[in-house]
């Protein structure tokens, strides 16, 4: 009950800092973006690199991916350093899963320009859909990527990095792959720890 109320007031601080930041940015003649709050959507692929379980049941990371939407709500300490919130939905497969993660957004811009190459790291928890069948877990991205201007006031970011997520399902499979009627503990929650190579896009404003 108490991570629920937590998680809920996190996403409410979220859905704040993210009306501040549009209000902040309406007008707002930037022509950098890297003063002040900032917005970012981004679309995002996750190719896996390696999957750790212990399923009974044989599965590789290699066939694993993920589809990403990611939104991100931040302010700009300087130019070269923004801090932000972030928010999305993620969708793993092979083995399926739906998460809303939750993360701390840091970016380091390497020059005060209006295109720049920066480095992005992610840490953050996931929100599930059915607490029945996942348990909510761990996340880390990190990589790098470049902000550049297709338009005046067009600014778009590319971001190539690695995925790191954490958690425990649950499934109706028992370790015992022998017996015909394998006994009720044999059905139990299992871990999965990802590890994936990410390419996103994104529209900062």
């Amino acid at each position: 009950m108490i991570m629920s109320w937590l998680k809920f007031e996190l996403i409410v601080v979220f859905l704040l800092f993210y009306r501040i930041s549009y209000s902040s940015n309406f007008g707002n003649e930037d022509d950098k973006k890297n003063k002040k709050f900032f917005s970012i959507v981004e679309l995002g692929i996750y190719k896996g690199l390696d999957l750790s379980t212990d399923y009974p049941s044989g599965i590789s990371g290699s066939d694993a991916y993920a589809k990403s939407l990611r939104l991100v709500t931040g302010y700009f300490l300087n130019p070269h350093l923004s801090a932000g919130i972030g928010f999305g939905a993620d969708r793993y497969e092979s083995p399926g899963a739906n998460t809303l993660p939750l993360f701390l957004d840091l970016r380091g811009y390497l020059q005060d320009a209006k295109n720049t190459p920066f480095v992005f790291f992610d840490f953050g928890k996931t929100i599930v859909f059915s607490s029945q069948a996942q348990e909510g877990g761990n996340l880390f991205d990190g990589g790098v990527g470049y902000k550049f201007f297709v338009w005046r006031k067009t600014c778009l970011i590319t971001k190539i990095g690695y995925n790191y997520f954490n958690n425990k399902e649950w499934t109706w499979q028992s370790t015992d792959m022998t017996s015909l009627n394998p006994a009720a503990e044999t059905y139990r929650w299992f871990y999965l720890k990802r590890e994936s190579i990410t390419f996103s896009i994104g529209l900062m404003f």
